[in-house]
């Protein structure tokens, strides 16, 4: 994920509930801010327990039996949130 002011993909406002997983055995539903073909950014109050790079997993809750897709923390905004990439091939 670039930098805030030199993004690769536009970004879209939307507002989605989300599941969180990382490790080890941390799973939170989450509100999602925005989204782009990369990544998303969701509101958390507590990111005390979210560290730059560590490897977790999100999941719309808009859609059944949504995907699961590996991700990446790439930016934290301390206790208001977090911007994770998506890891695809």
């Amino acid at each position: 994920m670039s930098t805030i002011n030199n993004r690769r993909h536009q970004r879209l406002k939307h507002g989605a509930k989300i599941r969180f997983f990382a490790s080890p055995n941390v799973e939170m539903i989450l509100d999602m801010r925005d989204f782009s073909d990369s990544g998303l950014y969701v509101y958390c109050s507590d990111t005390s327990n979210i560290h730059l790079e560590d490897d977790v997993e999100v999941q719309t809750l808009e859609i059944d039996d949504a995907p699961i897709l590996p991700s990446k923390v790439k930016r934290i905004e301390d206790n208001v949130g977090f911007a994770v990439e998506f890891m695809l091939d």
